[in-house]
């Protein structure tokens, strides 16, 4: 691993955990690499793989000097992972990318023109959803220009692989180790807490929904949202029943295909 020098401040890190993804990994940092918007360093974590991740990550690492190997001295899971990500990014903005989803080459270039125009913090985009093969599963998710609290307890329009975030959101908050959504937790919270979250509405990701993976599992995931509401959002019960109830609603329209 390169020693992490104070002289260079990227204006976007990017975080990658990763976990024995050796059939996708690849190609999700490569889809890092041929950004139009060439001003980032990407960081990718390796969670302890069994297979040959990390001889990938090094590889492409040895290709570009943006691109940061630093694995785990042990396995931590996604959300210790991402935070240490957190920890050690320098950039003005941190973008979030899973080791198995891919970006469109003009995904930074469009979010960063949002994120100075509006001046709001969290910035998403539409994605498509793919499965193992990248082939397409159900209509692309299309989001809304903007998102606010109550709207994301029915339809989550920010992901990991779509989130742009300020320096000043990761200066102070952290995913939750406490939740299966460690991510809506976060949404949520930063949401509550009064930041703004704008959306392009072009489709500028994949998101792959493999066999096994938690999108595949539509009533863990339902379940899990539920215990959000009620013992960390401390949502009323029938409040939490209604926005329980959309959200069912929203993912059987989402995945109807799949």
């Amino acid at each position: 691993m390169m020693p992490r020098s104070g002289e260079f401040s990227p204006a976007v890190s990017v975080i990658m955990p990763a976990y024995n993804c050796e059939k996708y990994i690849e190609e999700a940092i490569r889809s890092v690499m041929a950004q139009t918007f060439t001003d980032w360093e990407l960081i990718v974590l390796d969670d302890g793989s069994s297979d040959s991740t990390r001889e990938i990550i090094e590889r492409l690492a040895a290709e570009d000097a943006r691109i940061i190997s630093m694995p785990n001295e042990k396995n931590m899971g996604v959300a210790k992972t991402r935070n240490r990500g957190f920890d050690v990014s320098r950039g003005r903005y941190i973008a979030l990318l899973d080791s198995d989803d891919i970006w469109k080459s003009n995904k930074l270039e469009l979010q960063m023109a949002l994120a100075e125009s509006s001046g709001a913090d969290i910035i998403y985009c539409s994605y498509g959803i793919v499965d193992e093969n990248g082939n397409n599963l159900c209509s692309d998710f299309i989001v809304g220009e903007k998102a606010d609290y109550c709207s994301t307890m029915v339809r989550t329009e920010i992901s990991c692989s779509t989130a742009l975030l300020s320096r000043t959101i990761v200066d102070k908050y952290r995913f939750s180790t406490d939740y299966y959504h460690e991510d809506l937790v976060l949404w949520l919270t930063l949401l509550k807490d009064g930041y703004e979250a704008r959306g392009v509405c072009d489709i500028l990701a994949e998101y792959r929904v493999s066999r096994g993976s938690r999108a595949s599992n539509k009533l863990k995931s339902a379940v899990e949202r539920w215990k959000i509401f009620r013992n960390q959002m401390k949502e009323p019960f029938f409040k939490s029943l209604f926005y329980i109830s959309q959200y069912a609603l929203c993912a059987l329209k989402k995945y109807k295909r799949i």
